[in-house]
């Protein structure tokens, strides 16, 4: 009831509150045609407008390493979690599983455009010379590539800006804010119903047989 309550109060106060950018219900956002993907991530992600390949290259080279691996190419497109919780940045309403195929599509896809090699890394040279030379990175239909989870996504891009400094109670409600907490209560009833659905599964065979001789005579029948 307290749960219920509380989502009701959201719900009707989401109507009075301000908001901040344009955080829509769609599952992910599409990218502008106008853009080239890389161009969407650093913008939307990083909040970066200009940068030059080697720039990219090295913020997404997660061990620094010199090269991408497999999971540094999941990162970039934030594909590394099993699900896209909202739209991966904190907001949203929907989610969307990702699947080890899709991953691999994903991976492959990438290997296909700069690991000439085939020693299934990527280069730094490989990919500066993608990129000055005019190369675009796909768009899977996955979202601008959030690399962190949906609860430090909503701090780094909300919460940091409109709150950590002059509201760090929060006791100002955004859009963004209510969107998130009902993100969170969604994606928690959700997990709870997955759960119990398996436990129901693995547990069937470890039920006990009633004794009818042990039911008063009213209730056997």
């Amino acid at each position: 009831m307290k749960l219920l309550s509380a989502v009701i109060a959201l719900l009707a106060s989401a109507f009075t509150v301000a908001a901040h950018g344009d955080h829509s219900q769609n599952i992910l956002k599409q990218k502008p045609s106008h853009l080239r993907w890389q161009d969407w991530h650093m913008s939307e992600e990083h909040n970066i407008a200009d940068y030059d390949a080697q720039t990219f290259f090295t913020m997404h080279d997660l061990k620094g390493a010199g090269q991408w691996d497999r999971s540094d190419i999941l990162n970039l497109y934030g594909i590394k979690h099993e699900v896209i919780i909202g739209d991966g940045s904190g907001m949203g309403e929907n989610s969307r599983k990702v699947t080890p195929e899709v991953q691999n599509m994903v991976v492959e896809s990438i290997f296909k455009l700069f690991d000439s090699d085939k020693n299934g890394v990527i280069t730094s040279d490989e990919w500066i010379r993608f990129h000055d030379n005019g190369g675009e990175l796909p768009d899977f239909g996955y979202g601008q590539g959030h690399h962190l989870d949906f609860e430090s996504e909503y701090e780094e891009h909300h919460w940091k800006q409109y709150h950590a400094k002059v509201d760090p109670d929060t006791k100002i409600k955004h859009k963004e804010d209510i969107e998130h907490e009902l993100l969170h209560h969604k994606h928690e009833i959700e997990e709870t119903h997955d759960r119990s659905s398996e436990l129901r599964e693995v547990t069937k065979n470890f039920l006990s047989n009633i004794r009818i001789e042990n039911l008063k005579p009213k209730y056997r029948n």
